[in-house]
């Protein structure tokens, strides 16, 4: 997609940032292109083309696969996911997550993608019974180790997945985090199954989360929203969280349509 500018705009536009959002904006239009199909399509000098490519992979707005293919990087996703959450997202998501608290007194988050294969907190609201965990609003957290986290991880795609392996070692967070692919693999298609992400102390010791994502008109997760309390007591409730967790998101998701 081509925009025109008027004559006053042009004076102060540097063309080299203008060939560089151009190649955004077409890799926006396809799946993959080599550097020689950027420069035919643009028209530009192949050695321009690598050279603002190598800058655009080096601050992660363009990814290569193994044949030196590019398309976009996820550092669009982490931008998108910004966007969302402020100007629709934390809208559209409160009055739920404030009447999902109500009815289960324990501690609601809803977090996004980070952009740097983490999730971040957006917002969080306490529970009704005190409980130290450590989390708050601003807060980067590891993907695979959190409810919130693998349950968008779950529906981000097979490409997704595969990429996040590539890029991400599994550090255990405590003793019960899963760091084997394989493994995490078959806790994705569980949480696809279900629907849901249940984490038992995963991520922090005598903490357990239930998680749900929140999907988009393209069947992509945006967001996600988890209850977290401590074990003892979240246990007690597995029968009927799950579903009060997985219904607050559908309705989050009605809203953002």
């Amino acid at each position: 997609m081509e925009y025109t500018t008027n004559e006053q705009n042009e004076k102060y536009m540097l063309q080299s940032v203008t060939n560089a959002l151009r190649i955004i904006e077409l890799l926006g239009e396809y799946n993959f292109l080599t550097l020689t199909e950027i420069a035919e399509k643009l028209e530009l000098g192949k050695s321009s083309v690598f050279r603002l490519v190598a800058t655009l992979e080096a601050r992660g707005f363009v990814k290569k696969d193994k044949y030196g293919r590019c398309r976009l990087g996820m550092k669009f996703s982490y931008f998108g996911s910004v966007v969302l959450a402020r100007m629709e997202i934390l809208q559209a998501s409160r009055p739920h997550l404030e009447e999902l608290q109500r009815n289960v007194r324990e501690t609601v988050h809803l977090a996004i993608w980070d952009d740097d294969w983490n999730i971040r907190f957006i917002d969080k609201i306490d529970g009704a019974i005190a409980f130290h965990m450590k989390s708050f609003v601003g807060l980067p957290k590891t993907c695979y180790s959190t409810a919130t986290g693998k349950s968008m991880l779950a529906f981000m795609g097979n490409e997704f997945i595969r990429d996040f392996l590539d890029h991400v070692s599994l550090t255990p967070m405590t003793p019960h985090t899963i760091t084997e692919p394989s493994k995490l693999l078959e806790s994705l298609d569980e949480i696809r199954r279900r629907g849901y992400c249940l984490s038992v102390e995963e991520d922090e010791l005598g903490l357990t989360c239930i998680g749900a994502p929140v999907i988009d008109t393209s069947q992509k997760p945006i967001a996600a929203i988890s209850i977290s309390g401590p074990t003892v007591r979240m246990t007690e409730h597995l029968s009927e969280y799950p579903k009060k967790v997985i219904d607050t998101a559908r309705l989050i998701s009605e809203n953002l349509c």
